[in-house]
């Protein structure tokens, strides 16, 4: 009886282990695969959805684009990007950006912007360094231009009896309050500072699209364009649907790489790095929760009793969401400075 027990022990163990190294070969194999399907020259395709700003709240919004593109510049086996852009626009750091990353991109491989339903200030100001910029013919663009706004509710306040107290460091702190009217050296101050943001976004236009200085001014004056009138002002190249983007890509990375006609050059979506994914998954679930869990999982991870990559990426984006969304002070600092289209 006790030899029949050994017996089975035995082989519970052979199954065991031939099913673990099965499994492991078959991970393997699978890996190995995936990974000939990433290192073989492709393109890739990345979409810019929604309004643009420093938040990090999708695989499709202007920071996580940022990063990707800046991924792709050393990325060898990709041949060439399709940035799709359907966006009203947004804040002027993020656009910036966003430009820079394009150029960096387009200066090492080539790029090709497919615009949809808008690609408007900001949005445009992304697409103006692609190799070349496609628009349906009734794509909303252009809306070159930069604005800063409030409102100024002291009359209402007033007539209900609430009056403002603020207490200052400087003459300009409380610029854009709500509870008062602007004065004209606050006036002039914006403006400046207007004029120098609007100066930088029309010179940036004009070196990307390589037009004269002097024709991007006269275009710039915040009015929108159809793809077609866009076309006819060289703000953009052709029109064109998604998938002649596509096409013309592929002929502009076969000719910049040297890639003959016979040799397949597919196109795939861009992969989200768990960093993204998390991080959207935290927004989704607009995650709120104490500031000592923070330092706990820190600790665990220093220590060694939890994975620490996992946990520290967990900390990293939770504490940051907390930081930016729970923890921002109260003050009279004006808005920021925005690049909207025409429908906001």
């Amino acid at each position: 009886m006790q030899l029949n027990r050994i017996i089975a022990l035995v082989l519970v163990v052979v199954c065991f282990v031939s099913a673990t190294f099965g499994i492991q070969r078959r991970q393997m194999s699978e890996a190995l695969n995936l990974k000939k399907v990433l290192d073989r020259d492709r393109l890739e395709l990345i979409s810019l959805d929604g309004a643009i700003s420093g938040a990090r709240g999708s695989a499709a919004g202007a920071m996580s684009v940022r990063d990707r593109l800046r991924e792709l510049i050393d990325d060898e086996p990709v041949k060439g990007v399709l940035l799709s852009i359907n966006s009203p626009g947004g804040t002027v750091g993020a656009s910036k950006e966003l430009y820079e990353a394009v150029k960096d991109l387009a200066a090492k491989k080539p790029v090709v912007v497919s615009m949809l339903d808008q690609a408007t200030s900001g949005g445009y100001y992304a697409a103006s360094p692609a190799t070349k910029i496609y628009a349906n013919a009734g794509t909303i663009t252009g809306s070159i231009g930069v604005i800063l706004n409030g409102f100024n509710a002291k009359e209402l306040l007033d007539r209900v009896g609430i009056k403002s107290q603020t207490v200052k460091t400087g003459p300009y702190k409380d610029i854009f309050s709500s509870f008062r009217e602007l004065d004209e050296p606050e006036r002039d101050l914006l403006q400046k500072l207007l004029q120098s943001t609007y100066q930088e976004f029309i010179t940036d236009v004009s070196k990307g699209r390589n037009l004269d200085l002097e024709v991007v001014r006269k275009l710039a004056d915040g009015r929108i364009y159809t793809g077609r009138q866009a076309q006819e002002n060289k703000l953009v190249d052709a029109l064109g649907t998604l998938d002649q983007a596509i096409a013309d890509l592929r002929g502009l990375a076969r000719k910049k790489f040297d890639i003959p006609e016979d040799r397949e050059l597919p196109i795939r979506k861009s992969f989200a790095s768990f960093d993204r994914i998390l991080d959207q998954l935290l927004n989704q679930a607009n995650v709120s929760i104490a500031l000592p869990f923070f330092s706990i999982a820190h600790d665990l991870a220093s220590n060694g009793d939890i994975s620490g990559a996992f946990s520290d990426a967990i900390a990293n984006q939770m504490t940051s969401k907390l930081t930016g969304q729970n923890m921002q002070a109260k003050s009279y600092d004006p808005p920021i400075l925005l690049m909207p289209s025409w429908a906001n």
